[in-house]
């Protein structure tokens, strides 16, 4: 009996802790991620979690925005860029460690509001007169890719030099990420706008049509990752 009680008098101070300590050898990680990462990230992170036992919070904004709040020294663990300049500026600046990498791809589409009021047909009706269109900010990756399409498509004779200049005075809004374009053409705020083909989900779909870049002219979207420098979670 004495043995026994022993037994459960020593029971909780020795499994306890190691049950504590077995839940907390897995720190979790914070990712600081292009918005248009959202629905892919989260869908990613339980697997993640399932299959390392680290739990992932993120942080989803504009990647000019991400490089900045970690220069600033907000606690990151990784950072998932939706372009290769922002992430440069983050090597640049010794905020990562190792070689970022690759890791996906986008597409770039011009989303129009379902009723569409501007009667927007094609990708050159983007420069006519008085078609308010939305764009993320050139400092988004979003918005650098969408103005290079724009620069690129006024060198085909059918669209012209002037192209690029028309659009550009058709913008009437320089938005902090690809989500806020499209939820302005989504609430038919803006005739049109650019975002990339993953954020044209199911629920946003509902709302708006998608129109092609002509060939060749939209730059491909690359992403790349990498480990923040003062990730105390290098491991997970």
């Amino acid at each position: 009996a004495m043995l026994a009680l022993c037994a459960l008098t020593l029971a909780p101070a020795f499994f306890g802790p190691a049950r504590a300590a077995a839940a907390d050898a897995v720190p979790p990680i914070s990712v600081f991620a292009a918005a248009s990462l959202r629905e892919s990230f989260e869908a990613a992170a339980p697997a993640f979690t399932s299959r390392t036992g680290a739990k992932v919070t993120f942080n989803f904004a504009g990647s000019d925005t991400l490089e900045t709040q970690i220069a600033q020294g907000a606690p990151a663990d990784v950072f998932a860029s939706a372009n290769k300049a922002q992430m440069q500026k983050a090597v640049d600046a010794g905020l990562v460690a190792g070689e970022p990498e690759v890791f996906a791809h986008n597409q770039l589409v011009i989303v129009i509001p379902k009723n569409n009021p501007a009667h927007v047909a094609s990708a050159k009706e983007l420069g006519r007169s008085g078609v308010h269109v939305v764009l993320a900010a050139p400092t988004v990756p979003v918005g650098t890719y969408a103005r290079a399409a724009f620069a690129n498509m006024a060198k085909l004779p059918e669209y012209g030099p002037q192209f690029e200049q028309a659009v550009a005075a058709n913008v009437v809004s320089n938005e902090v990420d690809v989500k806020a374009v499209v939820t302005k053409v989504s609430l038919g705020e803006a005739d049109a706008g650019v975002c990339y083909l993953t954020d044209v989900t199911p629920s946003v779909a509902v709302g708006v049509t998608t129109i092609a870049f002509p060939e060749g002219t939209a730059p491909e979207a690359a992403y790349p990752i990498a480990v923040v420098k003062t990730s105390k979670n290098t491991g997970a």
